[in-house]
């Protein structure tokens, strides 16, 4: 074929990354819980949106909790997402410069009138120091022995950060005896989006 050209949409760039597993065991009074999670995957996607203030990822993993003794549990899983500077409302618009001088004759011995407009352009942008946010994902009740969590490619969205967006997994693992209420977590690598 002469003379023809063919485009193709650019394919959207994905990087995956595989974090370590994390695990502790605690003791309590009447026995011992284990908390972790493992097969930590992210997934960074371009944004859908395509712009810069934007960040996206898929993210899988498996959090686990196992109890050895007479109480129950509950699982909780999420992550920790931190934007360094937030990028709030703007506005665009233009202030009046108004004048009034000598220069029009209003005659009869009246002193002369100037009137002039200078519109002077504005543009703000509301810059605010960045944040940390709890993103829970998922939870899960345990009875007795162990349980767990599966998560694949949850999708998490961050808009309106401008500068690094860092992220980092969680699971809690809260006990309740007759005895004592307890609790443990793990957590994640701190990673980029």
């Amino acid at each position: 074929m002469t003379g023809a050209t063919f485009l193709y949409p650019a394919s959207a760039h994905a990087e995956v990354e595989p974090l370590p597993p994390h695990e502790r065991i605690y003791q309590t009074v009447n026995g011992s819980f284990t908390v972790g999670h493992r097969e930590e995957i992210i997934n960074r996607l371009a944004p859908l949106n395509m712009v810069g203030t934007t960040r996206e990822a898929l993210v899988s993993n498996i959090a686990y909790g196992q109890l050895a003794g007479p109480f129950t549990g509950t699982l909780k899983t999420g992550y920790h997402v931190g934007c360094a500077v937030n990028t709030g409302a703007g506005t665009i618009g233009v202030t009046p410069d108004l004048t009034l001088g000598a220069t029009i004759p209003l005659g009869d011995g009246a002193p002369n009138l100037a009137l002039g407009a200078n519109p002077n352009p504005v543009a703000t942008l509301n810059l605010t120091a960045g944040e940390v946010k709890e993103v829970p994902v998922a939870e899960k009740e345990i009875v007795s022995g162990a349980g767990q969590i599966v998560i694949r490619d949850f999708h998490i969205i961050v808009n309106q950060c401008t500068g690094p967006v860092a992220i980092r997994h969680y699971t809690y693992l809260f006990t309740k005896s007759p005895a004592v209420d307890d609790s443990g977590a793990v957590f994640g690598e701190p990673t980029w989006l």
